[in-house]
């Protein structure tokens, strides 16, 4: 169960179960991307694979939709069951600096002190720790990620990180470079470049990162139906 307090490393969770993402054993983070307003199929992919992650990492573009996730999560217990013990989550370019719930979610959080009580802070990148590796996310438009990853990998390599997550272009994407990884698990909602709408479960073993990517078969509609395939 997620605890609905954002720390003053702006993921939400507990300060045990962020410890505990640091070690644990094939850590599985649950990422999606770009999702654009479509808070309802986000909410369907929490339900249906949240109970089985250990984090849930959001690339930017999706801030009204994490406003939904939190406000559903504080009203119903049921909800905050399944989502995974650590949220975390970066501004994409239509994104706010913050955002406002109807609770005191920053009451641990040091950089909400002068701000108004329920006030979500969104940080432009993070940096998050599983299975002892670290993992830079950030939505990408502000390193160029349309045109390739040389800002990306410098900025994975200047915070120590070997992995990357970011989103913006909304096409899949799993490439790993000498030494890095760089992931994109697309857009649950607005999907590029003859790519299907997705999101990606990553497996982080102890020498190397995994991706399931997942497509949604129908992003709009009532019903869940995923199906695994390879981004191109």
């Amino acid at each position: 169960m997620l605890q609905l307090t954002q720390n003053s490393n702006f993921l939400i969770g507990s300060q045990d179960a962020i410890d505990a993402l640091k070690s644990k054993h094939q850590a599985r983070l649950l990422t999606a991307s770009d999702s654009h307003g479509q808070w309802r199929g986000l909410v369907r992919i929490i339900k249906q694979f949240g109970p089985t992650c250990d984090a849930l990492l959001l690339m930017g573009d999706c801030c009204r939709d994490l406003e939904e996730v939190l406000e559903l999560a504080q009203e119903k217990p049921e909800f905050c069951a399944v989502l995974p013990p650590v949220l975390g989550f970066v501004r994409g370019n239509g994104d706010p600096g913050s955002f406002p719930v109807s609770y005191e979610i920053g009451k641990n959080n040091p950089n909400a002190r002068t701000l108004p009580k329920g006030t979500v802070l969104v940080p432009d990148t993070l940096l998050i720790t599983a299975n002892n590796h670290k993992i830079l996310m950030t939505h990408g438009h502000m390193q160029g990620v349309d045109y390739g990853y040389n800002k990306l990998g410098l900025d994975a390599k200047l915070q120590g990180a070997s992995i990357a997550i970011h989103g913006h272009t909304h096409i899949p994407v799993f490439e790993q470079r000498g030494d890095f990884t760089f992931i994109n698990p697309g857009s649950i909602s607005r999907p590029r470049g003859g790519s299907p709408a997705s999101f990606a479960i990553l497996t982080v073993e102890k020498n190397f990162v995994d991706a399931a990517f997942l497509r949604i078969n129908d992003p709009f509609g009532e019903e869940s139906s995923f199906s695994i395939f390879n981004p191109m």
